[in-house]
């Protein structure tokens, strides 16, 4: 198995939570007014270009956070270096 870069675990997880949050945003703004979201917040006079920029934001670090936690999960016993305390 072929040691992945520093580059390559950032695509892998940057790229795959970015189609996430593209799709995510579209499906939660069409069902759900910004508008009528933003009145109940501490910015009840952004735009909804703000509005969409910060759930588009949200989303993808949502997307980021399960990707980062698959990547860590999947990781082979023998690719983790146990220090161990001898007694």
């Amino acid at each position: 198995m072929s040691k992945q870069t520093g580059f390559q675990c950032a695509c892998a997880v940057l790229w795959p939570s970015f189609l996430v949050a593209t799709i995510a945003t579209m499906l939660f703004f069409s069902v759900f007014d910004p508008d009528h979201i933003m009145v109940h917040t501490w910015f009840p006079n952004m735009s909804q270009i703000g509005a969409y920029t910060i759930g588009f934001l949200g989303f993808w670090a949502l997307g980021a956070v399960s990707s980062l936690l698959t990547c860590f999960l999947r990781r082979s016993p023998c690719s983790v270096k146990v220090r161990r305390e001898d007694r």
